[in-house]
């Protein structure tokens, strides 16, 4: 697997590229097509649009074999690793390059927790939450991480309403362990949680936004951000849409 934090060329950016560079060859093309051959005389229409075509045919695999080398390039919840920490099974949430690790305690309703996502801007937050009421984001209990002075500030807070406070207080249920840390460009957060009702089936909600002043500004409220909810069963491992788009969930050694 490439490094978390190492580039990986996007579909646009090798598109883009593909259509500048056969742009260029077809100028080039014209050039010659223009200009008599050796023989005084120039080229057969036809001959020269096969060879186009073939060598339009020839980039656009090379197109799709970069983009094919691309995809399965990207980070699963199986390739990472935590020091001094080890987790039974992780699922790699559908949006918002976000990925959850747990270990589930059903003796006394327990969780511990990583969640591992980018946030959407340099600089920014991300946040991972129970809804113990509904599956919605309002009425979510979360924990939320952001950069401050070079270290993983990890707070918790109550998402009441559309335009929450996002100031630090207390959930509804008991959080303990709280813990962060950054790896290139993704916030990392750690926590013991005491389920709801003990149940292990919660609703759980992701976000990422930007940071303004110093303190946690609105996320997106359009595309992947209003997508980023989904049901746990953190005891059988099976995750399922709220509306949203399927994710895979995956035991670990």
């Amino acid at each position: 697997h490439l490094p978390l934090n190492q580039e990986i060329t996007t579909p646009s950016l090798l598109f883009s590229t593909f259509l500048s560079f056969t742009s260029e060859r077809e100028r080039e093309r014209e050039k010659q097509q223009r200009s008599p051959s050796s023989e005084g005389e120039t080229r057969h229409p036809s001959s020269r649009m096969a060879r186009s075509a073939t060598y339009r045919s020839l980039l656009l695999l090379c197109v799709l074999g970069s983009l094919i080398c691309a995809s399965s390039a990207q980070s699963t919840c199986n390739s990472q690793n935590f020091a001094n920490r080890v987790f039974r099974a992780c699922v790699d949430l559908p949006v918002l390059n976000a990925f959850l690790h747990w270990t589930y305690f059903p003796s006394n309703g327990t969780i511990d927790i990583a969640y591992r996502a980018t946030p959407s801007v340099a600089g920014g937050w991300v946040a991972w939450a129970i809804n113990p009421t509904g599956k919605r984001m309002s009425g979510s209990q979360a924990i939320v991480g952001y950069i401050d002075s070079g270290k993983v500030n990890v707070i918790t807070t109550n998402v009441n309403s559309y335009q929450p406070s996002m100031k630090n207080e207390s959930l509804s249920f008991t959080v303990s362990n709280l813990a962060g840390e950054s790896s290139g460009n993704d916030i990392i957060l750690f926590a013991t949680l005491t389920l709801p009702s003990n149940s292990s089936t919660l609703n759980q909600v992701w976000q990422n936004g930007p940071m303004s002043g110093g303190t946690l500004a609105m996320h997106s409220t359009t595309g992947p951000n209003i997508q980023s909810m989904r049901t746990l069963d953190v005891l059988s491992g099976q995750s399922t849409s709220t509306g949203g788009v399927d994710s895979k969930t995956r035991r670990k050694n």
